[in-house]
């Protein structure tokens, strides 16, 4: 189990299957190669948000990513900073997962802080990443009194209101970000973090089934 896994997920295949499964979407990225995420809100039609990077490793099952920042004096969202010249990032990206971790670094190393986004299974595809943004976030502040923060809970309930989300999913996602809020409050910087949380099978209720279907991309392979 490689890091950032959660040994309690919804099950994966397994032996021969889930070989056969892995050695068929290893081709999907090489080392090196540009890679676009597709942050993805479908009720707000204007808002196209792309990350673009360039692939740093892949084993079938995480994708990661590295990234640069080119706007200094930027202010980034949910860190309480802005940016640096220098300053770069990682997004790990695992298969089916609902928690996408995006780390932030200034140019010496040295982290800014770490924005762990709640969103629908993420798809991995060529060259790129798909997934919805459900709205809610959690961060890990290393330089602040309060290191852990549940955010965009209010940008969250706007979407169910306006009947975007379903309250069902909303409800999954919220549990999800407390979870991973209490595991990122326990956690000491340094050691392996369990951070792909995902909701127990029994939360994945014919209404949530029913939105994470309406919302996921069409594969153009079979891969997954």
């Amino acid at each position: 189990m490689g890091p950032g896994r959660t040994p309690a997920c919804t099950p994966t295949p397994g032996g021969k299957r889930r070989h056969r499964v892995l050695n068929r979407l290893m081709h999907l990225y090489r080392k090196g190669q540009p890679i676009t995420v597709h942050h993805g809100k479908p009720w707000k039609p204007g808002r196209l948000i792309q990350m673009r990077g360039h692939v740093a490793s892949f084993d079938g099952e995480l994708v990661r990513m590295t990234r640069r920042f080119q706007s200094p004096g930027r202010p980034y969202d949910g860190l309480f900073a802005t940016q640096r010249r220098g300053d770069h990032g990682t997004i790990e990206l695992p298969r089916g997962g609902w928690v996408a971790r995006r780390r932030y670094l200034r140019q010496s190393g040295s982290l800014i802080g770490e924005l762990y986004n709640i969103q629908t299974p993420v798809q991995l595809l060529p060259g790129e990443v798909r997934y919805v943004d459900l709205e809610i976030d959690v961060a890990y502040l290393p330089h602040r009194p309060e290191r852990v923060q549940v955010q965009d809970v209010a940008e969250m309930e706007e979407a169910v209101a306006r009947g975007h989300i379903p309250g069902e999913v909303a409800e999954v996602a919220r549990e999800v970000a407390e979870e991973l809020a209490r595991r990122l409050g326990a956690w000491d910087g340094e050691s392996v973090l369990e951070w792909d949380v995902r909701p127990e099978p029994a939360r994945l209720t014919p209404a949530v089934e029913d939105f994470l279907q309406r919302h996921a991309v069409e594969s153009r392979s079979s891969l997954t």
